[in-house]
Order: structure tokens, then C-alpha cells, then sequence
């Protein structure tokens, strides 16, 4: 397994919605601010300019108590079917100068809809960990919600 691979984390979750309202779940901010983020963590504020260019900032308080800021930039956005962000943990050493990639992809199935969600680049084995675990309670959120 090389390097790369070890500092990713990828996950697939069927959720039981059309592919039309699990992407607007994802790039309408209204409904982000509504299921985003990890059940352990509460969301303080999340700001979302979903378009190729556009930025999302999130502030938030994770299990610990510790505030935490994440930031990062649209690179791709195409409608229904993949979103491509940029994703920093801000004020923390393993992220100093250090960005991850985010992939998100929606495919068609029957009664619902795929979602194929790939970080990468993350800077230590740990981060990895705990983003894994991460986002697979933001795709428990994300099912829920779009119920």
C-alpha cells in the first residue's frame, strides 16, 4: 500500500433519497448548516459558497471542547454529480501548509443514491483515523436528514 493510500480514507453509503436531493443537501447551505459534521461535534457556524472558486469555512467544537476551524476551496462542482473541495484543519501542526482533498460522487440507484466519498492527502495516520470515523457519521447525518 503506498503512502497515498495509507492517508486516505474512502467511503461508499447508500442513502435513501434521490441523487437530486442528496447533492442539494450537500451544496445548498442551508440544509448543510442542518446534518453537516460528525454527531460528536457541534457546529458553531458553517458558511458554504458552493461553486468552483468558492470557499466553505466551519467552525466547530469537537468532543474534547476544543474549538476548531475547517476551511477549504471548491475546485469542482458538477451538478448531481461530484463535488472537489480542498479541506484544512486550521491552527494545528500536522496541517501547517498542509491541504487534503476532498471527493464527493453521486450515482444512481435503485430506492436511493450512492455516495463515493474520498479524502485524501491527510497528513498523519491518526488524522486519518479519526477523519474516517468522521465521515462516516456525517453519512449517517446525511441519510437521516434526506430522509
Amino acid at each position: 500500500m503506498s503512502k497515498e493510500e495509507q492517508l486516505a480514507v474512502k467511503v461508499k453509503r447508500f442513502i435513501k433519497a434521490p441523487r437530486k436531493r442528496v447533492y442539494a443537501a450537500w451544496t445548498d447551505p442551508a440544509q448543510l448548516t442542518k446534518w453537516f459534521g460528525p454527531a460528536t461535534v457541534v457546529t458553531r457556524k458553517l458558511t458554504a459558497d458552493v461553486r468552483v472558486g468558492g470557499s466553505f469555512h466551519w467552525e466547530c467544537t469537537n468532543p474534547e471542547g476544543e474549538e476548531v476551524i475547517i476551511s477549504g476551496e471548491y475546485r469542482e462542482v458538477v451538478p448531481d454529480r461530484r463535488i472537489v473541495f480542498t479541506w484544512r484543519l486550521e491552527e494545528d501542526d500536522d496541517w501547517k501548509d498542509h491541504n487534503s482533498m476532498v471527493t464527493v460522487e453521486f450515482f444512481d440507484q435503485t430506492d436511493g443514491t450512492e455516495v463515493r466519498l474520498t479524502h485524501e492527502n491527510l497528513p498523519t495516520k491518526p488524522s486519518r483515523d479519526d477523519h474516517e470515523q468522521g465521515w462516516n457519521s456525517v453519512l449517517d447525518k446525511l441519510d437521516e436528514f434526506t430522509v
